[in-house]
């Protein structure tokens, strides 16, 4: 096995898999995750000790096929069961080249147990929180501080959205916000983080043309799909949203990260327990919306 493992420190590239939500494990990656827990230590140490950065994404992504079973299953499905694998995964969230990878690996599959580590990361200053804030949005559960269910029916409208031509993620997003606010007002309040970008303020007052720029999208499509609900990636233009008394506030990264963490710091100990038992969210529950 500790044979098997050192040769992650030779040149490797996944196995192209046709699909960017399918993680092409490699051979040897499926040999060391046969030892499946008498692994997991050994492979800590490599990741601790490798110099090479391709050599430590190999052995985190052996720790990941650990917590799968090795069993790679739907599009919108993920099975991790490996406490173990998991607790070593978190392992890795400070750890600046690592980092992005690790968020990654774990919210293809939420656990209520990693909020602990997740709030511990976003208290720390000077950090890049944006993955993290992305990765929240995809856990679920009763008390969450942001994406509430919004059961107001205002809301299931679709509109016809004027973009630049060719536009990214951020003009789609921008242009569709500027839309809603204007449509939804007063149900809709877009936060000055957001509203303060140069961005917001040049395309406020742009009159688009017609085509070929035109999209028609709906608000729980816009909220939905910047929810970094997809495992191949982040989303790069990132807002979140608060809702209650039938009002929606959509709000940037900075206010974000601060809702999260003053929800954390306010919730009794008593009820901070549950997140700190490892019992990972029922995939009908977590997939059901899909």
């Amino acid at each position: 096995m500790i044979q098997l493992i050192h040769r992650l420190n030779q040149p490797w590239e996944l196995v192209e898999t046709g699909k960017a939500y399918w993680i092409g494990y490699t051979d040897d990656m499926y040999s060391i995750a046969h030892y499946k827990n008498q692994a997991i230590p050994a492979l800590v140490n490599f990741i601790d000790t490798a110099k090479n950065k391709n050599a430590r994404l190999g052995g985190l992504l052996t720790l990941h096929l650990i917590g799968i079973n090795s069993k790679i299953a739907g599009r919108f499905v993920e099975d991790f069961s490996n406490k173990n694998a998991r607790l070593a995964l978190l392992r890795y969230l400070d750890d600046k080249s690592l980092h992005s990878t690790v968020v990654s690996l774990l919210m293809r599959d939420p656990w209520l147990s990693d909020l602990p580590s997740l709030m511990d990361y976003l208290s720390k200053p000077g950090r890049d929180y944006s993955k993290v804030l992305n990765a929240l949005q995809r856990y679920e559960f009763d008390e969450k501080p942001l994406r509430q269910k919004i059961t107001d029916t205002i809301f299931d409208r679709t509109f016809s959205i004027k973009t630049p031509i060719n536009p990214d993620e951020t003009d789609v997003n921008i242009c569709a916000l500027i839309k809603f606010q204007k449509e939804l007002a007063p149900h809709l309040i877009v936060d000055k983080e957001i509203t303060q970008t140069s961005k917001w303020k040049n395309y406020l007052t742009k009159d688009f043309p017609e085509s070929p720029s035109v999209q028609m999208l709906s608000f729980e499509f816009l909220v939905f799909s910047n929810s970094a609900f997809l495992y191949s990636g982040f989303n790069s233009y990132f807002f979140d949203y608060k809702y209650s008394n039938h009002k929606v506030e959509i709000i940037g990264p900075i206010k974000a990260r601060q809702t999260w963490l003053d929800w954390w710091s306010k919730l009794p100990k008593k009820d901070k327990g549950k997140f700190y038992s490892f019992v990972h969210l029922p995939i009908d529950e977590r997939f059901k919306k899909n």
